[in-house]
């Protein structure tokens, strides 16, 4: 670990020497007055491919060289991008896309309507094997495609022009116009991607349509992004190059950050958290996401609901906020986050969904005697003859004590044994995803603004089906949720697909709803973020 820090902090010394002007805490530029921006947001990407992408750091890095029909804005509403206009048919189904005019790609040829086609269907393709290939869900055809039972090619999107885009859907979407902007539905260019498996790793290829385009691509080090001349706002854009470092050493992080080496930091240390609440370049940005821990539900003994139930009861989630990531989180009693609206918008999900069990601290007692009951009933009473296991997490600091407090909780109430291993994000991504793991740490922030977001994860086969869970009555709910974008029907469905996945079968645990602690300068004006945890750069500006 400390070599890892050491190396880390060398390249990132060796990286700002190149740019004249960098002090503690300064922004970077050049006596011609081009302006540098280096953040770090996350680790080394798996992938950059959009169709590919699973992780909300790299969704930031690709949002800023790719972009879709529409877009999160600064004003925190979603708007037209790509597209000039969208006309929606009075039954809901029928979407016609108009492109802007002035269009273009990285390499100064026009994006057309096709590219969308093209990159839509490769998306869907089993072929390309996307773990978001269900995002698509709403399109017809989606799912018999996915399911190999049609050609990509009756996917219900056409280019009946250039500029003109057909989209249908096989049922109504309440948040169709929110999937336009998510990484996947973003176009790409045919004659680049396909039969090229290595298009994203080389500048020349990695053809982009958004306000940037790729420069360098420095494995373990950094994503050099530039401004991309083509775009149609290119004057909006005031940073002229901006780096992604790719690290998620919180060492290295904070003191990039202290000597000026990096101007926006994420994650910060849980060590050092209290020493930057009450500065001024301390944000704490809360999102819609949650973290939770997962059970591979096909490996005994989490197979048993009441071994799933036992571990989570266990859980003081309140010492998890106060002493342990120290950032006060509100701590999560069921998976839906707060922030998100039920049939009635005055009212939120969470609140009409109730809890699946208490987070008081005067009932923790309560929960432990209730785990142990648990416990017993599936034949481990004190936890007599529970396997040992091993606790899944990726790197950071925060994560370490989460999976040590967890790790000491388990023991201490219930008498089982774990160990814990941290691994680095790519490996940790691909375990999670092939179901190597027993008890694995999980994170999810929503794709789009509605509790589908979190509830659908978990259908038969999904791409993001961690732990392998298959419930056919659940499946059947979260299908009839998606026939429709009556709310008055929808909401119900949901609460009782919610009531499936954690009051009855715990395939999750939940622990608390997501925020981020980050250190910005103060001299960035015009950086933004979404509650979907990305971070917007693209038209931030460097202020002395």
């Amino acid at each position: 670990m400390k070599k890892r820090v050491t190396a880390l902090l060398l390249a990132l010394a060796m990286i700002v020497t190149a740019f004249a002007g960098c002090g503690s805490n300064q922004s970077t530029g050049t006596s011609s007055g081009a302006k540098t921006l280096s953040v770090v947001v996350g680790p080394e990407p798996e992938t950059i491919d959009p169709a590919l992408n699973q992780a909300a750091d790299v969704t930031t890095e690709i949002q800023h060289m790719f972009e879709g029909l529409t877009r999160y804005s600064s004003d925190k509403k979603y708007v037209n991008a790509e597209a000039k206009d969208i006309k929606v048919s009075s039954d809901h189904l029928t979407y016609t896309v108009t492109l802007r005019d002035d269009l273009k790609w990285s390499d100064g040829k026009p994006v057309k309507a096709s590219d969308y086609v093209y990159a839509w269907q490769r998306a869907v393709d089993p072929k390309t094997a996307s773990q978001y290939a269900y995002i698509f869900d709403p399109v017809k055809n989606a799912n018999e495609i996915i399911a190999k039972k049609k050609d990509k090619s009756e996917l219900g999107v056409k280019a009946t022009d250039d500029k003109t885009l057909v989209i249908t859907l096989r049922t109504p979407c309440a948040y169709f116009l929110e999937l336009l902007s998510f990484t996947a539905y973003y176009p790409l260019r045919e004659d680049v991607v396909e039969g090229n498996d290595k298009w994203t790793q080389d500048p020349k290829t990695y053809i982009s349509n958004g306000p940037y385009k790729l420069k360098e691509w420095n494995h373990k080090e950094s994503l050099v992004l530039e401004k991309n001349p083509y775009y149609y706002e290119k004057d909006k854009v005031k940073i002229d190059t901006l780096r992604f470092v790719l690290t998620d050493e919180d060492a290295a992080i904070l003191s990039a950050y202290k000597t000026g080496e990096i101007q926006f930091a994420y994650p910060i240390s849980v060590d050092e958290m209290d020493a930057w609440k009450d500065k001024p370049d301390y944000m704490k940005v809360n999102e819609l996401g949650i973290t939770y821990f997962e059970f591979n539900v096909t490996k005994k003994p989490f197979n048993d609901p009441r071994v799933r139930k036992a571990l989570s009861l266990v859980v003081d989630r309140n010492y998890l906020v106060e002493k342990v990531t120290k950032e006060n989180q509100t701590t999560a009693t069921g998976f839906v986050r707060l922030g998100m609206n039920d049939v009635d918008s005055t009212k939120q999900f969470r609140v009409v969904g109730g809890d699946y069990y208490s987070t008081k601290k005067a009932d923790y007692e309560k929960n432990v005697a209730e785990a142990k009951k648990l416990l017993a009933e599936a034949g481990y009473p004190n936890g007599k003859g529970f396997p040992a296991f091993e606790y899944s997490t990726n790197q950071s600091t925060a994560n370490q004590a989460v999976a040590e407090a967890l790790q000491n909780m388990w023991k201490t109430e219930l008498g089982i044994k774990c160990t814990i291993a941290q691994e680095e994000w790519a490996v940790f991504i691909d375990s999670r995803n092939k179901g190597n793991f027993s008890v694995s740490r999980g994170g999810w922030s929503a794709d789009y603004n509605d509790p589908v977001s979190f509830l659908d994860l978990f259908v038969t086969g999904g791409g993001n089906n961690d732990p392998k869970y298959s419930n056919t009555k659940y499946d059947a709910l979260i299908q009839k949720v998606k026939s429709t974008d009556d709310n008055t029907v929808r909401m119900p469905l949901l609460h009782q697909a919610e009531d499936i996945l954690i009051g009855q079968d715990m395939v999750v645990a939940p622990l608390f709803y997501r925020c981020r602690s980050i250190l910005m300068n103060t001299n960035i004006k015009g950086y933004y973020n979404s509650p979907l945890g990305f971070d917007y750069f693209m038209y931030a500006d460097i202020q002395s």
